[in-house]
């Protein structure tokens, strides 16, 4: 078969149905293999949006978010979002669909010497077609890098001169994929764990498995142990449950419950200083599970570590647990923390946006959120309730995420409803994929929260040098953008507007736009 025939059965041998493409010169034989074939091929408006929509796709359906890129620009517009999904544990697969490599010196389109150094430490592997004998076993690796162990982005690159040329059909071997390392010996296990009177578990984003939900509830109802998250751990048990606090960034009764243990059992997460530490999460006596050893004693030492399956630790920790019994008063430090987010609501502007929007949707919607003012107070209190449905880009911070990951997800869950939180600043750049929405009717509510700058920044600016204004940002009319596209949309001022159309949002059937006007408001930990 030809390159492109190979690639096309390479997706279907791996149930791959959905991607995410900007063509070029280079990929046109490429589009012509995608031409009745049963794969959703998203044409997108720019690389830096398609890698955030195949990054979203990933997280919302736990399958690998799959991209193709031209040389070049093409590749050098997915390094940020190569570095967001290297930085959160995302699964990608970037087809690079690159230039001759013969011609490069001799000033060639788009050619740039080993392109791959651009992408080199933000992925886990990249992997270069030298000719065409290992096109289909080196699509094969990359696949099964990126979605075993520490999962991540993968780069592959393929001369697009392969497209066209019969290929080596001989395919890898069938074995299993790459086993991740076996969990460790658990003999010191409860030896650390003996004469523990006040456990407490916090839950990373490697938790976030169907299968541990029902063992972690057990765990956490029959033994009376407070449960809580990581950012990107929200959703790993209902937060609604009275054993659920929340994210360990907050003041109050979360931060109560952490400094009050005896022992922190932290299980699939990395624990960085961007998680925790820098929130002023302070941890004694830890025990640390993880994918691999990688983060182990970065930010907090642990007393005991252990890396590899996940689902073994939980069982172990069930039977260690079966003889004990504990000091938490759960349903009182529930009910404690529901009084003390009644005071958050009755003073803060940014508490109560997240409560009507909490308040005004399905509780299965897929919320997909930028780095603004809103979004900060959502990471600390929005209660979530199902897995795979709080996004945030929290593996380098990326601010134009929301709009185009909220593609993605609503793509990867076409029957939940999605809504993407953007600020003003982030989601400007972003506006274009507009375009791709209405092209594929893809029905994303946007809320656009406009504080007409960018308003972390300018509440920085206030508190720390008291200068006003140096953030301020001129921004379009929403609304006309909106109609240029064809997309319904409304502008409210009021708490009680924006819950009213959040609500008259009943079937999620269509693409909306919502432009919420507020003023800059301080963030969750200057309170």
């Amino acid at each position: 078969m030809t390159g492109k025939q190979a690639i096309i059965e390479f997706f279907v041998k791996n149930n791959i149905h959905d991607l995410f493409y900007l063509p070029g010169i280079h990929t046109l034989s490429l589009s012509q293999a995608f031409s009745g074939e049963n794969i959703n091929v998203y044409i997108t408006r720019h690389e830096s949006n398609m890698v955030f929509m195949a990054d979203g796709f990933s997280r919302v359906s736990g399958k690998i978010g799959v991209l193709i890129v031209t040389p070049g620009p093409g590749l050098a517009n997915v390094v940020t979002g190569c570095m967001e999904a290297y930085g959160d544990d995302v699964p990608l697969l970037v087809i690079h669909i690159d230039t001759g490599r013969e011609g490069i010196d001799k000033g060639i389109l788009h050619g740039v010497a080993e392109p791959e150094t651009m992408v080199r430490h933000v992925t886990k592997e990249v992997f270069y077609v030298q000719s065409t004998d290992d096109l289909i076993i080196k699509l094969d690796s990359a696949r099964k890098v990126a979605m075993t162990d520490r999962k991540g982005p993968v780069l592959i690159s393929i001369p697009y001169t392969l497209l066209e040329k019969e290929v080596e059909t001989i395919r890898s071997s069938e074995e299993n994929p790459v086993q991740m390392q076996h969990i460790d010996d658990f003999d010191g296990l409860e030896k650390v764990l003996a004469g523990k009177k006040k456990p407490v578990i916090i839950g990373g984003k490697a938790l976030m498995f169907e299968k541990a939900r029902p063992l972690l509830d057990n765990i956490c109802l029959h033994f009376s142990i407070p449960f809580l998250t990581t950012t990107s751990g929200k959703g790993i048990l209902d937060e609604e449950n009275v054993w659920c606090f929340g994210n360990i960034m907050q003041k109050g009764i979360a931060k109560k419950i952490v400094s009050s243990a005896d022992i922190i059992i932290a299980i699939g997460t990395r624990l960085r200083d961007v998680d925790a530490k820098r929130r002023g999460v302070k941890i004694s006596d830890l025990i640390h599970v993880d994918v691999d050893r990688a983060w182990f004693d970065k930010n907090y030492s642990a007393a005991y570590r252990a890396s590899g399956k996940i689902l073994p630790f939980l069982h172990a920790l069930n039977e260690i647990f079966t003889s004990s019994s504990f000091n938490w008063r759960l349903k009182e430090l529930k009910e404690a923390q529901h009084l003390e987010r009644l005071g958050l609501q009755n003073k803060f502007l940014g508490f109560q946006l997240i409560n009507v929007i909490k308040n005004s949707i399905p509780d299965d919607t897929t919320t997909v959120w930028d780095l603004n003012l809103m979004a900060y107070w959502a990471e600390y209190y929005y209660p979530v309730r199902h897995q795979h449905t709080f996004i945030m880009p929290r593996g380098i911070s990326s601010i134009f995420y929301a709009l185009p990951a909220a593609i993605g997800a609503k793509t990867a869950k076409p029957e939940k409803p999605c809504l993407a939180i953007c600020g003003d600043g982030g989601v400007l750049p972003t506006i274009s994929e507009l375009s791709t929405i209405r092209k594929y009717n893809i029905p994303v509510a946007i809320l656009v929260f406009n504080n007409s700058g960018f308003g972390i920044l300018e509440d920085y600016m206030r508190a720390t040098y008291s200068i006003e204004g140096m953030m301020a940002l001129e921004n379009p009319d929403f609304m006309k953008i909106a109609a240029a596209f064809g997309i319904k949309s409304k502008r409210v001022k009021t708490l009680q507007q924006l819950e009213s159309t959040l609500r008259q949002l009943v079937q999620w059937n269509e693409p909306f736009i919502i432009e919420f006007s507020s003023p800059v408001f301080a963030p969750p930990w200057r309170t």
